[in-house]
């Protein structure tokens, strides 16, 4: 499994960690939300405070993320999801979780209407089923489906997700997340996944350029980074 640190950046906000505190495992879900600022700006906000994502990839060593300084891991897919939300829940991370979605490059058809809503009425179960973990910050729809991919209809399909998600999930958000990005993408995420609340970008050694690269697409809303890292399993 590779390790990713993923930082918050959201349209370049620099919100810091406000709240520091953990939340019991015997609360209901923690609302988290994206908002703008008065300059314009984007800022994440948990339990209504400002919320700087300092994470990494996997879920093997939560003691090590937070004795670091981490807050936060992402997953790649909801596979043993409530033992990753409780591992986090104890060492005080939020956890993005992702959701395990089929890749054209792996031979997943997107054109099969029948597979496509198999697919949905499946990560509907994963939805129900960790919605209302406290440990939750958001949800990550797939990774890395626009690599090598050919048929825009993907798109649609992850519109449909977040779609579902937003009715069954009020309380946390939805992204994707991209390896790289260009215009072209940009305007079939513009055009088909109006439900999307952020982008996540892997970025393989051009961080510095990136902000530069996504204001070239005409991407305006909110997203954040992820920089893959060593090996870890």
């Amino acid at each position: 499994m590779k390790r990713f640190l993923y930082i918050a950046i959201a349209g370049l906000i620099c919100a810091v960690n406000a709240t520091g505190q953990n939340v019991s495992k015997s609360s209901t879900s923690v609302k988290v939300e994206i908002t703008k600022t008065p300059d314009g700006k984007f800022q994440l906000l948990r339990a209504g405070q400002p919320y700087f994502v300092k994470g990494a990839g996997g879920s093997v060593f939560p003691d090590r993320i937070a004795a670091y300084g981490g807050n936060s891991i992402r997953t790649w897919g909801s596979r043993n999801g409530l033992k990753v939300l409780d591992s986090a829940q104890k060492y005080g991370l939020t956890v993005l979780m992702g959701l395990d979605v089929s890749i054209e490059r792996h031979g997943f058809n997107y054109d099969d209407t029948v597979v496509v809503r198999k697919q949905l009425d499946r990560l509907r179960d994963e939805i129900l089923k960790y919605r209302n973990h406290p440990a939750l910050l958001a949800w990550g729809i797939g990774n890395e489906l626009n690599l090598r991919y050919k048929n825009q209809k993907v798109w649609n399909a992850v519109n449909d997700i977040a779609k579902m998600i937003h009715e069954l999930d009020p309380n946390h958000p939805v992204c994707t997340v991209f390896a790289g990005i260009s215009k072209d993408l940009v305007t079939n995420i513009k055009e088909r996944c109006p439900d999307l609340d952020f982008l996540s970008v892997n970025t393989y050694g051009d961080l510095a350029g990136l902000p530069q690269n996504i204001r070239n697409t005409g991407w305006t809303g909110a997203y954040t980074v992820i920089c893959p890292g060593r090996n870890q399993q």
